[in-house]
């Protein structure tokens, strides 16, 4: 199992300074991943009900709502890192001019070594963002758009001589260079619903979706082999992610009581029903009971976690960025690695 962390892209923590120090922090404990996620407009209400990074204890009145934008990070990511994947959850794949966004993001690739994984959707729903409405994208068509947006892309970074005529995109036979190093480049696309799954199952190369739990996985991925397979796709090489909440300590009291005034805020602005929907999908405890926890999802066919750690500081993301490394994640390593008798 690999693990990834939510940088401090968004809400009151955001920072230059912020993103820098928790992106090197994760390269340095050895992390597989960092990743940041995808807003144009981000106000004082998204920064109470859309918890992302930080915690619901930090939003006050007196402090701008703040959201760095996703392909930016990357770019930035790109430059401040050596070894560790950068990746986004989600990048809304509407939003952006397909074949500028395919220019971008082969870029971003090569400019990083080949590290970039493309955490791609559909969008927002409207109660929880109105980018849509920000960048003049209608919303009914999300599904459609979003599905030929990736078929520009993929044509654009696999062909020497892209060319694409379609119902949302003209591109007239170009070159469009670089490449990605990455062939394919990856693409987890996020969402649970049946035109999600069309999408995922033909154009991605990996699941991230959020709120599931290890039943959830249990039933999803063999469907998700099965449908690859009747494609002639090869399962194995298909990635099984999560985006995970989550809160560590030394004891499983103390997580959950500097975690829960923010779990209680998901179900105002996430498509979470119920507080206890969101701790059950989420990891929250002590080293042991998280372990045991990843251990539930691995055995349920989770290869990839992407987590969003709850804190109260920049300082105590690190401690809990540090704590899950040395205490959970090399833990699980060495487990991993021990030789069978």
């Amino acid at each position: 199992m690999k693990f990834g962390i939510r940088l401090p892209v968004g809400g009151p923590l955001a920072s230059p300074s912020a993103i820098r120090s928790a992106a090197e922090l994760a390269e340095s404990l050895r992390y597989d991943s960092i990743w940041v996620h995808d807003f144009i407009g981000w106000t004082k209400e998204m920064d109470r009900s859309h918890v992302s990074c930080g915690a619901i204890d930090l939003v006050t009145e007196d402090k701008e709502p703040v959201m760095f934008e996703t392909i930016t990070n990357l770019a930035f990511l790109a430059g401040i890192t050596s070894n560790i994947n950068i990746g986004s959850a989600i990048l809304c794949t509407p939003y952006r001019n397909p074949v500028v966004q395919a220019k971008q993001l082969a870029c971003i690739d090569v400019l990083s070594g080949g590290r970039l994984i493309v955490g791609a959707g559909v969008g927002a729903l409207k109660r929880i963002g109105r980018d849509f409405e920000v960048v003049g994208v209608p919303r009914s068509d999300k599904y459609e758009r979003t599905a030929e947006y990736i078929r520009v892309m993929r044509t654009i970074w696999e062909q020497r001589h892209p060319q694409y005529a379609g119902d949302y995109v003209s591109l007239p036979e170009t070159e469009i260079n670089p490449k990605p190093i990455q062939r394919p480049l990856p693409i987890w696309f996020a969402g649970r619903g049946e035109r999600a799954w069309a999408i995922m199952t033909a154009l991605a190369n990996g699941w991230i979706p959020t709120w599931m739990t290890p039943d959830g996985y249990r039933d999803s991925v063999p469907r998700i082999r099965s449908a690859l397979a009747e494609q002639g796709r090869d399962p194995d090489a298909f990635t099984i992610a999560k985006e995970c909440y989550a809160a560590i300590a030394q004891t499983s009291e103390e997580a959950r009581i500097f975690s829960r005034p923010t779990f209680e805020t998901f179900t105002k602005g996430f498509t979470v029903s119920t507080d206890e929907d969101a701790m059950a999908s989420a990891l929250v405890g002590s080293p042991a009971e998280i372990q045991s926890q990843l251990e539930e999802y691995q055995s349920a066919g989770v290869e990839h976690i992407e987590i969003k750690f709850i804190y109260l500081s920049e300082a105590h993301l690190a401690e809990q960025m540090t704590l899950f490394a040395e205490s959970v994640m090399h833990s699980m390593d060495a487990q991993r690695l021990k030789p069978t008798a």
